[in-house]
């Protein structure tokens, strides 16, 4: 045995999550809603415990690679650190609780970044004067906003990055980095961790040079001031030959060096399976997070990187592109009705582009990975995500080498000997592979037993990045698992502690992915399902799937087929709802809107543009519904194909996954007494509700029961009219109040108040 000696250094710590993070929301809505003292100190002993580990961690790296002074020197130079966090959804502390927010499961953990930066301070003396912090979140704006009319004055981005404005809460939690700082300050030390927590809170700008008694907070999506973004050349770019980017990262140019010297970028991501890629983690949270929102193009009318304010909608998320209109933000067709597309490289030159081009600027990166609890299933704030408890903390001055650990490990729930041995049987390129469902055939029904398969056959990423200059893929690991009280090496690439003189390794009992790329990611299992339900139902699944995403016809979906390009049309879309406000009513109208968006445009018999670009991510969806279906604990007869069943192991008929997915979009579920607020119809009643009376039902549990309830008793309804396909005005049997069948496409899923949605 031999292990791992080349390529890039990792080091690797494994915790006790328990002692990291459990509870941590709890005590610090206990400490700010009550002045909880011990719940602050408990806070303060978990970070204690992350910043010894911090400790541990880094030290180990620095033996490999010598980091401590390669920072020093830059600092001596007049640089400052910069810790970049992944910020995606903001509201981590929620601003009316004051508990967790939608985003505390998704976004990098304040905890962290506190012991991070106290390791910078303690152990290499660097002031907090010399550290900068910065995210450029595609839902500051957002929140900005919501938290304003909370709280009744301005709150501006900042300050939603650091979680208080004066007497409100509510954001990322910076300020609470501020506190724990101050609060284990050595005596001696003039550096005040709270110094730039003002200019946050007023939004008084200070570039890094200026800012020399004060720690300064960065909306890095700003640059709307000429003075805050340079322009660098990219070389040999993927998507891009120039691109914007803050000064307070890259630096400014010969004119204002004084007031923008670079930075040492910190980045400091949180491991997580994505929506419209693999994983993001090192490259994506610099690859993405980035690029600003408010960038203007040269016409000063338009962004560069974004439609508007909120998501990076014009950063090619997946190779073709398509054109929109500008007002509604719907795909343009040409005189024979095909998109009007541009064929980028997608997320690999997005990525990649951006990356390399910071470093080409002399910044040095060093990465530091959360992987306490790896997020799967959902990467965004929509409490669908699935924090798993793996104890991990990655280092690496290579992105790209960390990156390729982190999925590797990810996607393996193989013992090295046995994933090597699969590898030579069935010619695989890699042994790093998951066990996932198989389906197959059994009497009537579609059954599940196990399978092998690995989204990293299917990933480019990674050999794309090594060519351009990102970093390196071989790595090898070096660390100490405190659990065990072992060392950590790697051997041909695998994860494990050396026991007793034996490798023992350390592998993932989670199957990580995100539903979003089912069909890229769990492709042997939903293709096997389509190609079951064509031979016991007699559709063409399989066939529709690979026409639609197979772009070579190599029999095989990669993560550059991504479709005909509805990645950043929805972005687009989505963004142009989330201008409409942030009261109750702009709510309910995103809401409905969104839930219309994802079913009028799966077929052009639905919509008056005559497209159907929806329907890729629709078979997505689908296949999601079945494999979810599939799981249940319950076995149900299938709505459409006798003789079959679901659940327990058995999938159901893509006819009853769509019908399932169609009724509850549409009312919330498949029969009367299922039916939700959250839904087409949900929301329609809500509003409508509101409008006309005073939320007299939707303010209770049961309001659309008591609603039909009073329409039968009463003959009266409300002053709404939701227009849906042929057939779908019923559910038991029974046609629902408000409901109107209708063919007419300009009608189809609109709701009719005063106004017409």
């Amino acid at each position: 045995m031999k292990i791992d000696t080349d390529g890039s250094p990792i080091s690797l710590v494994r915790i006790d999550t328990e002692k990291a993070y459990s509870d941590l929301y709890t005590l610090l809505q206990s400490y700010i809603n009550s002045n909880d003292l011990s719940a602050w100190e408990q806070i303060k002993a978990k970070i204690d415990y992350l910043y010894s580990n911090m400790t541990l961690l880094l030290d180990t790296l620095d033996q490999e690679t010598d980091f401590k002074s390669l920072v020093l020197c830059q600092i001596a130079e007049g640089k400052k650190l910069l810790f970049k966090v992944n910020g995606v959804g903001i509201n981590v502390i929620d601003g009316i609780t004051h508990g967790a927010g939608n985003a505390a499961p998704i976004c990098s953990q304040w905890p962290f970044v506190a012991a991070l930066m106290r390791y910078f301070h303690d152990s290499l003396n660097i002031s907090y004067y010399q550290m900068t912090f910065g995210e450029a979140s595609t839902s500051a704006q957002l929140f900005a906003t919501t938290y304003s009319a909370l709280a009744g004055r301005t709150i501006t981005c900042e300050s939603t990055l650091e979680g208080r404005n004066g007497n409100f809460y509510g954001g990322f939690g910076f300020y609470f980095v501020r506190k724990y700082l101050s609060d284990r300050h050595p005596s001696g030390h003039t550096d005040d961790p709270m110094n730039g927590y003002e200019n946050s809170v007023t939004g008084e700008y200070l570039p890094p040079g200026r800012a020399n008694d004060r720690l300064m907070l960065y909306d890095l999506n700003n640059i709307y001031s000429a003075d805050r973004g340079r322009t660098i050349k990219v070389t040999n770019g993927g998507n891009y030959d120039e691109l914007t980017i803050h000064k307070a990262v890259i630096g400014g140019d010969d004119t204002d060096k004084a007031d923008y010297p670079g930075c040492i970028l910190i980045n400091t991501p949180i491991l997580k399976m994505h929506a419209q890629d693999l994983i993001t983690n090192a490259i994506k949270n610099l690859g993405i997070g980035l690029y600003p929102s408010y960038c203007l193009e040269q016409d000063n009318k338009t962004f560069k990187y974004s439609h508007y304010t909120t998501f990076k909608s014009k950063l090619p998320h997946s190779p073709w592109v398509m054109e929109l209109d500008e007002k509604t933000m719907l795909p343009i067709t040409d005189e024979n009705g095909d998109y009007i597309r541009t064929k980028t490289l997608g997320f690999l030159g997005t990525q990649c582009d951006i990356v390399r081009s910071v470093r080409e600027q002399g910044i040095l990166i060093l990465n530091i990975s959360d992987a306490i609890h790896i997020v799967n299933i959902s990467h965004n704030p929509d409490g669908l995500s699935k924090p798993i408890p793996e104890g991990l903390m990655f280092a690496s001055l290579d992105p790209l080498a960390l990156d390729y650990c982190c999925a590797r490990y990810c996607n393996n729930q193989l013992p090295l000997m046995d994933g090597k041995a699969l590898m030579k049987k069935y010619n695989w390129p890699t042994e790093f592979v998951q066990i996932v469902p198989l389906p197959y055939i059994s009497d009537h029904n579609i059954a599940t037993t196990t399978g092998y398969d690995s989204p990293l056959f299917r990933y480019y990423l990674f050999d794309y990045a090594e060519q351009h200059g990102v970093g390196k893929k071989q790595y090898y690991v070096t660390g100490y698992d405190t659990l065990t009280d072992t060392p950590f090496v790697s051997l041909d690439g695998h994860l494990g502690r050396i026991e007793n003189r034996y490798f023992n390794e350390l592998i993932t009992n989670t199957l990580y992915y995100n539903p979003t790329t089912l069909i890229h990611h769990l492709q042997l299992t939903i293709l096997s399902y389509a190609k079951c339900n064509d031979i016991l139902t007699g559709t063409s699944i399989y066939n529709e799937i690979m026409n639609l995403f197979d772009e070579n016809k190599d029999g095989v979906i990669d993560y550059e087929e991504k479709g005909r390009g509805y990645d950043n049309a929805m972005l687009a879309y989505l963004s142009k709802l989330l201008e409409t406000g942030t009261s109750k009513k702009d709510s309910i109208k995103y809401n409905f809107l969104t839930s219309q968006y994802f079913i009028k445009y799966i077929d052009k018999d639905w919509n008056l543009q005559n497209i159907d670009f929806l329907k890729d991510f629709s078979l997505i969806t689908i296949a999601n519904i079945a494999y979810e279906l599939s799981k249940s604990e319950d076995l149900s007869p299938d709505l459409f194909i006798s003789n079959m069943s679901y659940g327990q192991g058995l999938w159901p008929s893509w006819q009853t996954a769509f019908y399932i997915w169609w009724t509850t979009t549409l009312y919330g579920g498949i029969h009367r007494d299922q039916m939700s607020l959250n839904s087409l119809y949900g929301y329609a009643l809500q509003y409508a509700d509101m409008i006309s009376n005073n939320s007299q039902y939707s303010s209770h549990a049961n309001a659309i029961n008591d609603y039909f309830k009073d329409c039968t008793k009463t003959k009266k309804t409300l002053p709404f009219t939701l227009y849906v396909p042929k057939d779908y005005s019923m559910l038991d049997n029974i046609r629902i109040p408000n409901v109107v069948e209708t063919d007419d496409k300009e009608k189809l899923f609109t709701v009719v108040f005063e106004e017409v949605w």
